[in-house]
């Protein structure tokens, strides 16, 4: 019965008549309500049942995508912890803070305190079914906040179906909107803490529904998989200052955003992309974050550059070592329309700072497909490291001990390397695998040194053939000769 008179009391602010009188005529006017409105109704009469001092300034609160913080139990009760430790308490400390129950008259809005869903311990993305370590989404609730300057704040989150989002609906003290924000921003340092601690070490994927996978690929590889001239490996891992201090601190003092953005470029098979995996892998076994940047499939609302851009400044909020890894770079910055926007980011008013260091690591198998004002302008593209074929006997002889293995023999297969010369590193490892199953077809364990040539020349020869396009298109039928060969 209770419940009942309070809806009345609310459904008489709902229910407008038309006249004078109308209501004893039965003649009534039905306004529709939005929730947000319902909503700051019931937080103004909600503050005057509590005898709160003052007029409520009812305002929608700042939210971060679907998480208001201001309403999650875990970064709340990190603020009200710190409360005391220091000297000077901050603006916008938190004394204590409880959980209401939803007033009567609200209709049900945010009364069961929900979670929408879980997330992963990064707090960025929704947790899948493979994750650990997940984390609450924000509840749907009634919150009062007493804050240590002695006032106190009332806020709601919840669904609005009106407008398919969620929404945090606050008021407190008129005059007191900016110990408000300044509470937002520690709650924002506290949340950032939270995630940095929880993302050392981790690696990310952005655009792909495989991330289990990638992520184990990329973890299962190391620079024992990569052979390269010590010289390319050497430059590339000279890329890896734009993380020492020392580098950092050059940076903020020419006030140059502390982006390193370095291309690879080269053949297809010539060794990029198992150096970017062993790149990432070492880089999260030092505590770095490591995002993998994909390209999204074509059913998303979404462009290559708009997930780069996504990383860039997943960069920037983690306040961690990031390493980017992007392949085939030209496919993400081809779009004439953000074209503009692009050169903005790598080199200009919109480019992304990280305090700790960002290193953007991106492969092209061919980069005359982007745009001279990226490729060739100094500060979009700091530095182009080539990563060619196999130009020298040592380093080709070095392929092949590495994917024959155990089977390799110097005095045997040595003399094979000088003739597969000029071809990229997957030329070896298909040399290499097919010579072993050259030599099982023939009844032998041992890959003899004529299992490599023959090999080589099927590889080859199959090449040459697929270079002739010709060759697989039908005839035409005047081509062919009459019916049954007459003429």
């Amino acid at each position: 019965m209770k419940q009942i008179e309070e809806l009345s009391k609310t459904a008489h602010e709902i229910l407008v008549p038309l006249h004078e009188g109308a209501l004893d005529g039965g003649i009534v006017q039905v306004l529709r309500l939005m929730r947000r409105e319902v909503v700051a109704q019931c937080l103004k009469r909600l503050w005057r049942e509590l005898n709160l001092e003052g007029e409520p300034l009812i305002f929608e609160a700042p939210m971060r995508g679907r998480m208001p913080m201001q309403h999650h139990p875990l970064f709340l009760d990190r603020i009200v912890a710190l409360a005391g430790r220091r000297k000077r308490e901050p603006s916008g400390a938190l004394q204590a803070w409880s959980l209401l129950e939803a007033p009567l008259y609200a209709y049900g809005i945010a009364a069961t305190g929900q979670v929408d869903t879980l997330l992963k311990a990064s707090l960025l993305r929704s947790a899948d079914i493979e994750d650990h370590g997940t984390i609450p989404g924000t509840p749907h609730n009634w919150l009062r906040y007493n804050f240590t300057s002695g006032w106190t704040g009332l806020s709601v989150h919840f669904y609005d179906a009106d407008e398919s989002e969620h929404v945090a609906m606050t008021a407190i003290p008129v005059g007191r909107q900016d110990e408000w924000l300044a509470f937002l921003v520690l709650l924002e340092a506290q949340r950032n803490n939270f995630a940095r601690k929880e993302r050392r070490g981790r690696i990310e994927i952005i655009g792909s529904d495989d991330e289990e996978e990638l992520i184990s690929a990329i973890k299962k590889t190391s620079f024992e998989n990569v052979v390269l001239s010590a010289e390319t490996l050497a430059q590339v891992a000279s890329q890896r200052s734009i993380f020492r201090p020392e580098m950092l601190r050059r940076y903020a003092t020419l006030h140059v955003p502390r982006l390193r953005k370095v291309l690879l470029v080269g053949p297809p098979g010539t060794g990029k992309t198992t150096l970017l995996k062993a790149e990432g892998s070492y880089h999260a076994k030092k505590g770095g974050l490591v995002f993998y940047v994909c390209a999204p499939p074509k059913h998303r609302d979404v462009t290559s550059w708009q997930q780069l851009a996504f990383a860039l400044r997943g960069a920037v909020e983690s306040r961690l070592p990031t390493l980017i890894l992007v392949e085939d770079f030209d496919m993400f910055v081809s779009d004439p329309q953000e074209l503009q926007l692009v050169l903005n980011t790598l080199d200009g008013v919109a480019t992304p700072d990280n305090p700790a260091g960002t290193l953007l690591l991106a492969t092209s198998n061919d980069p005359d497909k982007i745009d001279p004002r990226i490729r060739d302008r100094p500060g979009r593209i700091d530095v182009l490291i080539e990563i060619g074929l196999v130009e020298e006997t040592d380093l080709a002889i070095r392929f092949l001990q590495h994917f024959l293995g155990t089977a390799y023999r110097e005095e045997e297969h040595a003399a094979v390397a000088p003739l597969l010369l000029k071809q990229p590193g997957s030329h070896f490892r298909e040399v290499c695998i097919a010579g072993a199953m050259h030599s099982l077809e023939l009844g032998r364990n041992e890959v003899l040194r004529e299992d490599l040539l023959w090999a080589n020349e099927i590889i080859l020869h199959g090449r040459a053939l697929a270079s002739q396009p010709e060759r697989f298109v039908v005839p035409s039928a005047r081509k062919r000769g009459n019916f049954f060969g007459k003429n």
